[in-house]
């Protein structure tokens, strides 16, 4: 039988195992009825894999010999929609509130570290465009301040995106001419011009591969203000919670924490965080 061609059905009871594993895996809850995307999401994988059923690849990728299998199956299934200067207002926020603020802070304590986290960087235009945002405030004087970005992502597929750092010219549409002349090269091609972000931005950020389920994070932390927006509208309130306890814990007391307008804060961190604006906030305790 040619696999290539062949549509393989998912079961009921293999659907469910399946978005069991992705749940404890990754946080993402798929829900009752979502046979159809996980299908087109997997399908392909089955078929490379010469595997005939769902139940089959739920065995391989269960099995401890298979563990890179989970990684191969949340890249799948994670969406990773992104796009520069997404949900602008909040890097207008950052400009005009939070970095000032930061800048402050830091003088009166006499350090010169700012430490941000991007906890979503999908393909790399969210992180890139802090790194924009942070080049074009500290352009002034950009040898005093020691900048550091982690950008994280649960795909290891679109990080390797990130990390090239090259884009379409439809894909850098939101950039202004002059951000793009001056932290990208221009590469001329008869299929459409290449954008390449300069060497300037990258070395502001450390992309690294960080499921956001894990039970503790391999780095320290303090962060400044941290990004972590469009991913808590997969997850379900305890996960949400779950979540939000752990990224805290990295930001310190007076940091920024910035969600999507399309996600609510479980209420339970009303006493810890305060809304700045829509969608952003500051941790006024522990």
């Amino acid at each position: 039988m040619d696999l290539s061609m062949h549509t393989i059905e998912i079961k009921e009871r293999e659907y469910l195992s399946l978005v069991k594993l992705i749940y404890e895996k990754s946080g993402i809850n798929l829900g009752d009825n979502k046979q159809e995307l996980l299908k087109s999401r997997l399908g392909k994988r089955l078929r490379a894999l010469g595997l005939m059923s769902y139940g089959e690849y739920f065995e391989y990728a269960t099995d401890p010999q298979n563990e890179a299998e989970l990684i191969h199956l949340i890249n799948a299934i994670s969406t990773n929609f992104t796009a520069f200067y997404r949900e602008k207002r909040h890097y207008e926020f950052l400009k005009k509130v939070v970095l000032g603020e930061i800048t402050r802070k830091k003088e009166a304590s006499r350090t010169n570290k700012i430490r941000a986290w991007c906890a979503a960087a999908s393909s790399g235009e969210e992180p890139y465009t802090l790194g924009l945002t942070l080049l074009e405030y500290f352009k002034d004087a950009p040898a005093a301040w020691d900048i550091k970005l982690l950008a994280t992502d649960i795909s290891s597929e679109v990080l390797k995106e990130a990390f090239l750092g090259s884009y379409s010219a439809e894909k850098v549409k939101a950039v202004a001419p002059y951000l793009l002349r001056t932290y990208f090269d221009r590469e001329f091609s008869e299929k459409g011009d290449i954008y390449h972000v300069k060497e300037e931005v990258k070395r502001l950020i450390v992309f690294r591969r960080l499921n956001l389920m894990d039970r503790s994070f391999p780095f320290r932390g303090p962060f400044d203000f941290i990004f972590c927006r469009n991913v808590m509208i997969y997850f379900d309130v305890p996960t949400q919670e779950a979540l939000v306890e752990k990224l805290l814990k990295y930001l310190t007391v007076g940091g920024y924490f910035f969600t999507s307008h399309s996600e609510n804060l479980p209420q339970k961190f009303r006493g810890r965080l305060e809304a700045q604006a829509p969608s952003v906030y500051r941790k006024i305790r522990e």
